[in-house]
């Protein structure tokens, strides 16, 4: 980990870019929106995502995201959003939920992306 006196992170990052989709999630529990965006970096416990869209803290996405050719889908909550540029904003999510399935696969991923940051 960061030796960083201001990281609160507990997990390790790891460099991914990846493209997603997302479903805007209502507290009603419909859907109000939605978008693509890529990642940045990911973790175990969340991802940071550039989006075209700034995102209130708190705010629930249904994301589905592609990695090593699969297709992961899982329920996260908006940690942060800061605007980068008048386009573009960088979003931390927090994981929520996953399906079993789901779960593994991105646990498969993650477990990859650590044996090549080790190399």
């Amino acid at each position: 980990m960061n030796d960083d006196l201001f990281e609160r992170r507990r997990t390790e990052r790891h460099s991914s870019l990846n493209l997603l989709e997302y479903d805007v999630i209502a507290p009603d529990g419909h859907v109000e929106g939605m978008g693509m965006a890529r990642t940045m970096n990911i973790s175990e416990t969340g991802l940071l995502l550039e989006t075209g869209q700034f995102f209130d803290a708190g705010q629930q996405l249904r994301i589905t995201l592609s990695l090593d050719n699969t297709l992961v889908k899982l329920t996260g909550r908006v940690v942060h959003s800061q605007p980068l540029n008048d386009e573009l904003s960088s979003t931390g999510v927090q994981f929520v939920e996953f399906q079993a399935e789901d779960q593994m696969n991105f646990q498969a991923c993650i477990a990859k992306l650590r044996a090549q940051d080790e190399k």
